[in-house]
């Protein structure tokens, strides 16, 4: 507390963000931090970039994230040709596995891991609407096969339509 109000320091790794009421306890805290550590990116107003979510303090006293550059990187880095929209994030058949299909070759399964990974991330912090079917795609990535893949395929193609969503 801080001049009788709260002062919220969230800190990770070289990420930090800082709020207060009174833009001068921030600023007070940016010195002390750069006298200690050296010059930092600073950015003030109702948007900003931190762990790779996208925070924006609306005028309706809402907070939207969205995490656009994590899903285009995700989406270019899968090597699979997204280009149509999907409507939903998976389709009714989901959790309907075909065991006896053989594996995907060792280069596709690391990616596969990889986007899985990076989505179960973004699911978490702002896109909830695909944590089921990533959710299902986290325990299939040591056995993944193309069935598994178009699976991931799905979600990806849902991401590319939705790419605007924001969890508010």
């Amino acid at each position: 507390v801080v001049n009788g109000t709260q002062c919220t320091v969230a800190w990770y790794v070289d990420d930090t963000k800082i709020s207060h009421v009174d833009p001068a306890v921030v600023t007070d805290f940016i010195r002390q931090i750069e006298e200690r550590f050296g010059n930092m990116t600073v950015t003030r107003g109702k948007e900003h970039t931190f762990l790779g979510m996208t925070i924006k303090f609306n005028d309706d006293e809402t907070v939207s994230i969205r995490m656009p550059t994590y899903l285009q990187e995700a989406i270019t880095d899968s090597g699979l040709d997204i280009r149509k929209k999907a409507t939903t994030p998976a389709k009714s058949s989901l959790f309907e596995a075909k065991d006896n299909l053989p594996l995907l070759p060792k280069a596709q399964l690391e990616t596969f891991h990889s986007i899985v990974a990076k989505l179960l991330y973004v699911s978490i912090r702002a896109r909830p609407d695909i944590l089921l079917p990533i959710s299902y795609l986290c325990t299939r990535v040591a056995k993944a096969n193309v069935e598994d893949q178009q699976r991931l395929q799905r979600v990806l193609e849902y991401l590319y339509g939705t790419m605007h969503l924001s969890l508010r």
